[in-house]
Order: structure tokens, then sequence, then C-alpha cells
């Protein structure tokens, strides 16, 4: 068994650091807040009509506060 666990204990390895930089990523707030920033930048240029920039707003904000929220779960996890 010692044969086959050490290939499988390296492909975890992967995948587990896979896994972490999609966390990364996913979870990343300045990217967030970048993609606002570019938003409110189109919207002072005219290149997006209010009611566009209402809904990406929203989702980014909503993003922004799913981020925090994970932020908060994660910090929870670590003290106990």
């Amino acid at each position: 068994m010692g044969l086959f666990s050490m290939p499988l204990r390296g492909l975890l390895r992967v995948f587990e650091e896979i896994a972490e930089r999609a966390e990364q990523e996913l979870y990343n707030e300045d990217a967030v807040k970048a993609e606002l920033m570019e938003l409110y930048k189109r919207l002072e240029a005219g290149s997006i009509s209010e009611e566009d920039f209402n809904q990406q707003e929203a989702a980014l904000v909503e993003r922004l506060e799913e981020i925090e929220e994970h932020k908060r779960e994660k910090a929870g996890h670590a003290v106990h």
C-alpha cells in the first residue's frame, strides 16, 4: 500500500494547491474593487448607461459583501 500512497499524496497536494488558488481568486477583494472603479470610470465617460451601471454596481457590491462574509467565517474558524 505504501507504493500507491505516495503518488496519491502528491496528487492530493496538487488538488489542494489548485483549490487554494481558486479560492484566492474567487475571494480577491482587490480585483472586485478594481472592477468597481473601472465601472465608475465608464459611467463618467458616458460609455455605459445608468441602468447598466446600477445593475453591475449592485452585483459587484454584493460580491464584496460575500467576500467580507467569507473573511469573517474564515476568521471564526481560525479562532476555534
